[in-house]
């Protein structure tokens, strides 16, 4: 049960108790009464003695008032599963421990909801001299001599004193300790021993005043920090430091999935290796049997059966496959191809050619109808050509390590750096008109391909030859979106800023609850995606032309990027790319840097009231210094990422940029990749021949031949399928009852009022944002609803 549901019960609850306690509260003053009216007669007669008054009166005193606890635990969707209970101990409170109002230790024992959210109440008479409850110091204790599996997951604790609501944030693992098992296994399972929580705004350590408030945040930290340490990064490339821990199985337990992801997860990655071990169990029998050549597809209609045949066989989506087959409609026509370019899974590569790049300079005279009555020189200077580069692939020798084993044959995997010009015509229409492609690792001479004449028959060799070039530089193109667009700067870069923010903020650091929602899941999903995907023989080898040399092209990428590049506002300003239509990444990306920045700017407007607040929260320094100093250090002048924030202005940048990155800029380039890839020609992740020499003459065979063969496509259309899935526990921006979408108010830590309103006010204007997209997409034919807000999900699950 989520915690809007909660309140609603607890409020049903409050109004079903009220009049009881009324009854009880009268029954009390009126014993209270009695009691004062018999002292009063005591000390007239002195029939009692000093000691009796001054216990009596003491009594008086401590007059007892309920406080009711509402324990919300358990991690997963209501709707996943049957609730499991944990029975394996208790849960301790002190309410305002450290202070003269400290509660006495308060035992709770109760069947917690473990394996989904949900919440027990119970309601404790207590002194009322504890008054509000505005800190909880909360632990966990084992009631069995044996070690428990597994630790509980508290979400949070919300208690009802005097008809108001104090809320508790937890978001955190507790393991029961028992004392007489000798040493505690905390660390085991990177859970704290106990959590201190306090009702309202998040706290600044040097404004804190609580010792045992400070104590609990050092604590916190420490054992933070011994659970999550940065790898002795001694890669022989430029590549951010990752954490140090290679086994999902023994990453802290707060850092694991939810059970429901990590069923999912499994479930994925079974199905996927057994497509590929059917792959290689069939080439094996085929061998067997005298084959004597790969598998290729005849035509284009055999690969759209092979799609179907898959999609209905592994119980794809329907509404993803039919995604898929609206894109095949158009697939081969130069408009798709600019739509994809702008608003497909590699979104973010174009740019204004100011000038034509000096590798261009042996192109060959374009065809007048390529750019009737105008020339490229002449438009370049008008600022109406664009370009798209893949020189980045320079050195990165061709694929094919794990060929032999899929079919049977040394079939090569190309890697050709294919470049493609854009014009903006008179009638506002973006088009293509160059595509350059340099086969290096065949020293073969570069080659330039132009768009077919209007009348060109479909084929003949300038039709054949165009859409052959547009193949090769989207296979190009893509090795860039896997390891450069969506590798490094979805996964890698994230990783580094979600280990910084676990071992340098404690839970009550404002920033942590600004953040924590955003970087949660990009640990455990790269710690997986090392085990699986990334590693030499894994899947990126299987699939893509670049999957061999992965490390080599990020090291490539990462020693010119620079920590600017992740300001989208900064990066539309330099690439100049305003002007160009139907660009919906580009303008829905924009619109969201924007509603980010200033919803940072709210949030931390509340807690650093000026330049001095921000130099002198040392947490925060930490944590910049680093992702400076240790995240960036393997690259040049460590990536230009600020060693300190200075300034409110820097810090409401800084925060912006990691929510973007983590959160925005994965969506964009991850859940597409089903739409535009499992059509293989559409996007092939490998060409498996050279490309043609100028002087050739393309033919159909020849298209067929260069693309992936059938085992290849198996897995292309499954790993695409995969990743573009949503996590079963994702929560989005913007919840959506009728798809049973959950949203950031599910997720966050935040309890205080003026927090809060930020985040509604986020929520507002995200919902102007999304109808804003909704109306623009009921004028596409395909529409592009990848950044809608009940789209786009918190953090990094896939």
């Amino acid at each position: 049960m989520g915690l809007r549901e909660v309140l609603v019960v607890l409020h049903n609850v409050i109004h079903a108790k009220r009049e009881n306690e009324r009854k009880q509260r009268a029954r009390s003053a009126k014993a209270s009464t009695k009691l004062a009216e018999e002292i009063d007669s005591s000390d007239a007669s002195g029939s009692h003695s000093k000691a009796v008054i001054l216990t009596s009166k003491a009594v008086l005193k401590e007059r007892m008032e309920p406080y009711v606890f509402i324990i919300h635990t358990g991690t997963n969707n209501p709707a996943l599963e049957k609730t499991n209970k944990w029975e394996d101990g208790q849960m301790n409170f002190i309410i305002n421990p450290h202070s003269n109002r400290a509660s006495e230790l308060i035992h709770v024992k109760e069947l917690f909801p473990a394996n989904r959210e949900d919440f027990v109440t119970v309601s404790r008479h207590l002194p009322s001299s504890i008054g509000k409850p505005l800190q909880l110091r909360i632990n966990v204790e084992s009631n069995k001599l044996e070690i428990i599996k597994d630790a509980l997951y508290i979400r949070e604790i919300t208690i009802r004193y005097k008809y108001k609501l104090y809320r508790f944030p937890v978001n955190d693992y507790l393991y029961p300790h028992n004392p007489l098992l000798g040493p505690s296994p905390d660390v085991k399972y990177g859970c704290p021993p106990y959590v201190i929580s306090r009702h309202g705004k998040g706290t600044l350590l040097h404004e804190e005043t609580d010792p045992e408030c400070i104590a609990a945040r050092v604590e916190e930290l420490s054992l933070k920090r011994k659970n999550i340490q940065w790898a002795d990064n001694k890669s022989e490339y430029a590549l951010p430091t990752w954490i140090k821990e290679t086994d999902y199985e023994k990453l802290p337990r707060f850092l694991k999935f939810k059970n429901a992801r990590q069923k999912a997860f499994q479930m994925n990655l079974k199905r996927g290796a057994n497509i590929v071990k059917w792959a290689v169990i069939e080439n094996k029998i085929a061998t067997y049997f005298g084959k004597n050549e790969p598998e290729h597809f005849l035509d284009f209609k055999e690969i759209m059966k092979f799609f179907l045949y898959q999609s209905e066989a592994h119980d794809y989506d329907r509404g993803m496959v039919n995604y898929v087959l609206d894109v095949m409609k158009s697939w081969k026509t130069d408009e798709e191809f600019v739509r994809q370019e702008l608003n497909g899974i590699n979104p973010s590569r174009i740019r204004k050619c100011e000038s034509l790049p000096e590798y261009w300079s042996g192109m060959p005279d374009m065809p007048e109808h390529v750019m009737p009555g105008t020339n490229l020189e002449a438009e370049i200077e008008a600022g109406k050509v664009y370009i798209i580069d893949t020189q980045m692939l320079a050195g990165i020798g061709d694929g094919g390590m794990l060929m032999p084993l899929l079919t049977g044959f040394n079939l090569p995997m190309v890697v050709t750096l294919s470049d493609c010009l854009f014009y903006l015509d008179p009638s506002d229409k973006l088009r293509p008109v160059a595509i350059r492609i340099e086969y290096r690792n065949g020293d073969q001479p570069p080659s330039y391909w132009y768009p077919p004449a209007a009348d060109a028959h479909e084929f003949t060799h300038p039709y054949l030859s165009w859409l052959l070039a547009k193949m090769y530089f989207k296979s190009s193109n893509m090795q860039v979106h896997a390891i450069v667009t969506h590798f490094v700067k979805a996964h890698a870069i994230p990783e580094t800023f979600a280990i910084a923010l676990h071992r340098c903020l404690p839970r009550q650091h404002p920033l942590h609850k600004l953040l924590l929602p955003h970087l949660s899941g990009v640990i455990p999903i790269n710690v997986q995606g090392r085990e699986f995907l990334t590693k030499p023989q894994g899947v990126m080898a299987a699939l893509m032309s670049a999957g061999d040399r992965l490390w080599k092209l990020a090291d490539t990428y990462l020693k010119e990027f620079r920590y600017e590049q992740l300001n989208f506002a900064k990066e539309f300003e330099r690439k100049k790319i305003s002007e160009i239509p139907g660009y919906h990444f580009a303008d829905d990306a924009m619109e969201w840097w924007r509603t980010l920045e200033k919803f940072c700017e709210e949030f931390v407007s509340i807690h650093y009231r000026d330049d001095g607040t921000v130099k002198n929260d040392s947490e925060l320094q930490n944590m910049v210094d680093e992702i400076h100093s240790i995240a960036f250090r393997k690259l040049p002048d460590n990536a230009g990422f600020p060693p300190k924030v200075s300034s409110v202005v820097e810090l409401v940048e800084y925060c912006t940029t990691l929510i973007f990155s983590s959160s925005i800029w994965h969506t964009a380039v991850n859940f597409g990749q089903f739409y535009y890839l499992a059509f293989v020609p559409n996007s092939p992740c490998a060409m498996t021949r050279a490309p043609p020499a100028q002087t050739d003459e393309v033919t159909y065979d020849d298209i067929m031949l260069s693309l992936p063969v059938k085992e290849m496509a198996r897995v292309q259309i499954d790993i695409s399928y995969s990743l573009s899935l949503f996590s079963p526990v994702e929560k989005y921006y913007l919840s959506s009852a009728a798809e049973g979408k959950l949203d950031i108010l599910t997720e966050t830590t935040m309890v205080d009022d003026e927090e809060l309103e930020c985040l509604e006010r986020l929520q507002a204007r995200l919902k102007v944002l999304k109808k804003k997209i909704e109306t623009r997409n009921a004028t596409l034919d395909i529409p592009y609803d990848i950044l809608l807000p009940s789209n786009t999900s918190l953090t990094v699950q896939t």
